[in-house]
């Protein structure tokens, strides 16, 4: 009995010592053992950060996007890094991996050319990253990584040729931890673009190679919209001053209608702001009689390709060109054609933009001091017209005129002003950042 119980005492000695031994082991690497348990726990954090990130992109304010992202231009130089300093493209099973990327198309994955050609030289001077992360085409790359100075070199292509072949160029993603959307220039062919009268698919290739000659490539289709198509907003960013590229200013039309007004007997000349605010008036009533008697008449069709969402609304719009193929017109496309002949004898105007109608304002005089506003809808009504006799229907156009007149400027714009519900856009001032849609 005593030998067992010597034996067991041993055996229990034996264990002891085994556990005493893993434990002084097992302390002895604590630090090491918790310090990969933080290092992991931290790289899964941020990596579900930057997954988290990109998953969140498209649901993040303007303001947001503001404050966490970095635009960086095409055309930018690139850094010039010694070799050292710089971190190289882990290339693992088909991808990129110590960098995350995805391409960049706005607008849900829409093109709008009307924004494309509008935008293509923008000379504005625009402080807000989100801006200059849409602006014109919209098109690129979206990085993040935890490393600095990762080099690559990319490309886009378009698999219908006629829009644009490739582009490429090389990048430096610089900043760990910074959120970068590059925005390369893409080369549209803007004929092919201005002839959209359609809505299309098309597809983009966006790839990126590393020195190596790795190459990752991803392909999105996306949807090219009508060059009729005006995008106005897209999240809380406002884009209603694109619709000032539909007027057309220099359409050789124009000098056919100022021919015809001068034949109205309304006026003497085609004279601007040379002569008083009554003389301004006049000519302006002078071409509402050449456009009535033209048999202009008011479509409300506005209906786009795609519905406006709570995320992006668009509108259809026709250009000056277009209307007077049609002599149609809805409340942007009137605004749109008197705002074209105005510009073209340098009466300056203003496009009222509210949320459900838009409408004309004209300056009187060069000073800017007095406005009148005009609604375009009213340009077919003809009951002043019809009842007056043939001796004094000059007239009656006139009244007929400042009829429209009047009700614009002494009802609908004080009650959409009072409700704040305009927005006034200065045609003289995007004229000189938006440049006009071409003309067939």
């Amino acid at each position: 009995m005593q030998t067992n119980k010597f034996h067991l005492m041993r055996k229990q000695c034996f264990v002891l010592a085994i556990i005493i031994t893993f434990s002084a082991n097992l302390y002895a690497q604590l630090p090491k053992v918790l310090k990969d348990a933080n290092d992991m726990l931290r790289t899964g954090t941020e990596t579900m950060r930057s997954v988290g990130m990109f998953i969140d992109a498209t649901k993040r304010t303007t303001e947001q996007f503001n404050k966490t992202v970095k635009v960086v231009k095409g055309g930018t130089s690139q850094p010039s890094v010694p070799a050292d300093q710089t971190t190289k493209p882990k290339f693992k099973k088909g991808d990129f991996t110590n960098i995350k990327w995805e391409p960049v198309a706005y607008f849900d994955g829409q093109i709008f050319p009307s924004m494309v050609i509008s935008m293509a030289d923008y000379r504005g001077n625009i402080d807000n990253a989100f801006m200059n992360s849409v602006k014109s085409s919209a098109l690129g790359f979206r990085f993040l990584s935890n490393s600095s100075y990762i080099p690559l070199k990319w490309e886009i292509e378009c698999t219908d040729k006629s829009y644009f072949d490739k582009v490429s160029g090389d990048f430096m993603f610089q900043e760990a931890g910074q959120e970068v959307y590059f925005m390369p220039n893409i080369p549209w062919n803007m004929s092919t673009l201005a002839k959209q009268v359609s809505s299309s698919p098309i597809n983009i290739m966006f790839r990126l190679y590393d020195e190596d000659g790795n190459k990752v490539e991803r392909s999105i289709p996306l949807f090219m919209r009508s060059i009729n198509d005006c995008i106005y907003r897209y999240h809380e960013q406002k884009f209603d001053f694109l619709f000032t590229a539909f007027i057309q200013e220099q359409h050789p039309e124009i000098d056919k209608i100022l021919k015809d007004a001068l034949k109205t007997k309304l006026i003497s000349s085609i004279s601007g702001y040379q002569g008083d605010d009554v003389n301004t008036i006049l000519q302006v009533a002078a071409i509402w009689k050449v456009l009535h008697d033209r048999g202009f008449q008011y479509s409300s069709v506005t209906t786009t390709s795609t519905n406006s969402t709570n995320v992006l609304a668009s509108q259809a719009v026709r250009t000056f060109d277009n209307s007077m193929k049609t002599n149609q017109a809805n409340c942007v496309d009137g605004t749109v054609v008197f705002a074209s002949l105005l510009r073209a004898i340098h009466i300056s105007t203003v496009m009222v933009m509210t949320h459900d109608h838009c409408f004309l304002g004209f300056y009187t005089s060069k000073k800017k001091d007095k406005i009148l506003y005009l609604e375009t809808t009213m340009l077919s009504n003809s009951d002043i017209i019809d009842k007056a006799p043939a001796a004094k229907k000059n007239q009656a156009y006139v009244d007929q005129f400042m009829q429209a007149v009047k009700y614009a400027s002494n009802k609908e714009y004080p009650a959409y002003k009072a409700a704040n519900d305009l927005v006034e856009i200065d045609v003289d001032y995007y004229r000189s950042f938006v440049r006009p849609l071409p003309f067939q």
